[in-house]
């Protein structure tokens, strides 16, 4: 069966985050990839990786508001359906110094569940009269419970990461109830028996909270796509939303094709690029590029040009599709612009 394919790869085409000025995208290397960039339409899309998935699930978000985040990944992560407002409420490690506070994300925590349960008791006994309560569902993704609109709006995590976050730190009209609270957390955190023994064993300290991605749970998602693949938690979250299943991303296209071989079309949502550009890693970068050419992009041509693929959009995170079709082997005169 001829099949439409929509592969999201956050980072794929990002390079504004490695040493200024940004490095040119080397797709005289990527013969797959140039091959693809050079004949494919582009068209806008939204910006983010996370605006992408949720306009992709038929769902609209007011342009003022932060996206519905935590309550979608929390139905990821085994949480029912529920109507309250939510935040996420990652576990950091914020570390001072002379140029600001920089944050390090739970990647580099290697957080055990049951730390995370019991900064996650203290949490709730300290806050308990504020009418807040954290649920640490997942050991790197943690939950804040909230009655109603807490008046701020976040910044997501991946834009902290490696960051000074004194301008990144939640802003609006009730910015100064929550600034205060999370000094508190974080002074609770830090005098906590488990970063007391995390520092005995040389371990960085959990001693913070990012807040983002704030609302309530939205109703109405609609698949995209007949097979949806992945392991992103909001993909997840939206899937169950919508009811639908996802299966764990494929190794490589072939797998990917023998698994939808009753589809007419799927979304495929890879990873492998999206922490590259966060953590400054140039090098892995361009490795990614050279297996992502190999394991995906050669099978797209070849497919394309066979006609297994109807079509092709891909979603590099760039507020760009690229969209192909089989009449792109014919385009053989253009060019991509690495920029």
């Amino acid at each position: 069966m001829a099949k439409s394919l929509h592969l999201l790869i956050p980072g794929l085409l990002e390079t504004a985050r490695f040493d200024s000025p940004a490095p040119p995208i080397p797709v005289a290397t990527l013969p797959a990839l140039r091959w693809l960039l050079a004949r494919a339409d582009p068209h806008p899309a939204p910006a983010t990786t996370d605006e992408l998935l949720l306009s992709l699930f038929k769902l609209t978000i007011p342009a003022d508001a932060d996206l519905p985040v935590a309550a979608l990944t929390r139905l990821a992560d085994g949480g029912a359906w529920d109507a309250g407002w939510w935040l996420r409420a990652d576990p950091v490690h914020l570390r001072p110094d002379l140029r600001g506070v920089f944050l390090a994300d739970a990647r580099t925590l290697a957080i055990e569940p049951v730390e995370a349960q019991a900064l996650a008791a203290a949490f709730n006994q300290t806050f308990a009269e504020d009418g807040l309560r954290l649920d640490a569902l997942h050991p790197d993704r943690w939950y804040l419970r909230l009655e109603d609109n807490p008046g701020i709006h976040t910044y997501p995590l991946l834009e902290a990461v490696g960051r000074d976050i004194t301008s990144r730190l939640p802003h609006g009209p009730n910015l100064r109830r929550w600034h205060p609270l999370l000094t508190e957390a974080q002074m609770l955190f830090h005098n906590h028996p488990v970063n007391r023994a995390r520092e005995e064993r040389n371990q960085p300290l959990i001693n913070g909270l990012w807040l983002w991605g704030g609302g309530v749970c939205p109703t109405g998602a609609q698949s995209p796509a007949a097979g949806l693949y992945g392991d992103d938690p909001l993909l997840r979250g939206l899937a169950r939303l919508a009811n639908a299943v996802v299966t764990p991303v494929p190794e490589h296209a072939g797998d990917w094709l023998d698994s939808a071989k009753n589809e007419s079309d799927s979304l495929v949502v890879l990873e492998t690029m999206r922490r590259d550009a966060v953590d400054g890693d140039f090098a892995a970068w361009t490795d990614h590029l050279a297996e992502l050419d190999y394991a995906w992009f050669r099978f797209c041509r070849r497919w394309l040009q066979t006609g297994t693929l109807t079509a092709l959009h891909l979603y590099p995170g760039n507020g760009q599709v690229y969209s192909l079709t089989g009449a792109a082997r014919w385009r053989f005169w253009r060019r991509f612009n690495a920029g």
